[in-house]
């Protein structure tokens, strides 16, 4: 097997940075309150304690505009299904009023300039930008491939006049995803060394007039704001990468 390159054990990556690390002020979202603890049940159920729970204000909208941020992290795991609210809110009590729907993200790509190879030959994004405190540049690398989001519509009997909205994408091992049997294909491939995910799941409750668009488009505003404070957070994948060439290279 190692002849071959392939792993049935995947090495863990630890985050380079936690979570609680990334700002409270993105943009134009600030951070509503503190950001929330999970239960000692809830962190069992969730099956990892490396997450954050926030409320983002969305201070350019007129109508007080907010979106629940959730993330989550997995690493060194032979196998595992995320949880998604395709499945959890249901079990919390939501109506489920459409089926999942994986919609495109269109993202301003401000400052991103083409980084290091892959080990696909393309390139990742790469962008630079302040540290929130010390001012200080930092460079990180983007994910790669197209982002989009799991999309699903819910009600609440406690809410009819409501429209709720959540919705999820993964970073994998480097990539975008967009379902956990996508994440499943791009983390646990047995031709990778070292395996990760991370979920981001938005949430939001609108009236009768904010549509499934209005979600996609708040959620992509976000996004684009928090993805270099998530990147710098999670594992720097080209770095990565290079640490299982060169074991090859050893190994052969």
């Amino acid at each position: 097997m190692r002849a071959l390159n392939v792993y049935l054990k995947k090495e863990p990556v630890p985050l380079r940075s936690h979570f609680d690390n990334i700002a409270a002020k993105l943009g134009a979202w600030d951070m509503v309150g503190q950001s929330q603890k999970l239960s000692v049940e809830m962190i069992e159920e969730l099956g990892t304690d490396l997450y954050l729970d926030r409320r983002y204000l969305d201070t350019e909208s007129r109508d007080g505009r907010w979106m629940s941020l959730h993330i989550a992290y997995y690493t060194g795991m032979i196998d595992a299904v995320p949880h998604v609210p395709d499945r959890c809110l249901v079990a919390g009590g939501f109506n489920a009023r459409t089926t999942p729907a994986n919609l495109p993200m269109t993202l301003r790509r401000r400052g991103w300039v083409e980084g290091p190879p892959s080990a696909s030959g393309l390139r990742y994004p790469t962008v630079t930008f302040p540290d929130a405190i010390t001012k200080a540049p930092v460079t990180v690398h983007l994910p790669l491939g197209d982002i989009a989001i799991r999309t699903t519509e819910f009600s609440h009997d406690d809410m009819p006049d409501r429209r709720v909205f959540a919705g999820y994408f993964f970073v994998a091992n480097g990539r975008y995803a967009v379902t956990p049997e996508q994440v499943k294909l791009l983390a646990f491939r047995k031709s990778e060394r070292f395996a990760y995910y991370c979920k981001i799941q938005f949430l939001t409750i609108g009236d009768k007039d904010f549509t499934q668009e209005d979600f996609v488009a708040q959620a992509a505003r976000l996004t684009e704001e928090l993805l270099p404070d998530l990147m710098r957070c999670l594992p720097d994948w080209p770095e990565l990468e290079k640490t299982a060439a060169a074991s090859r290279s050893e190994d052969s």
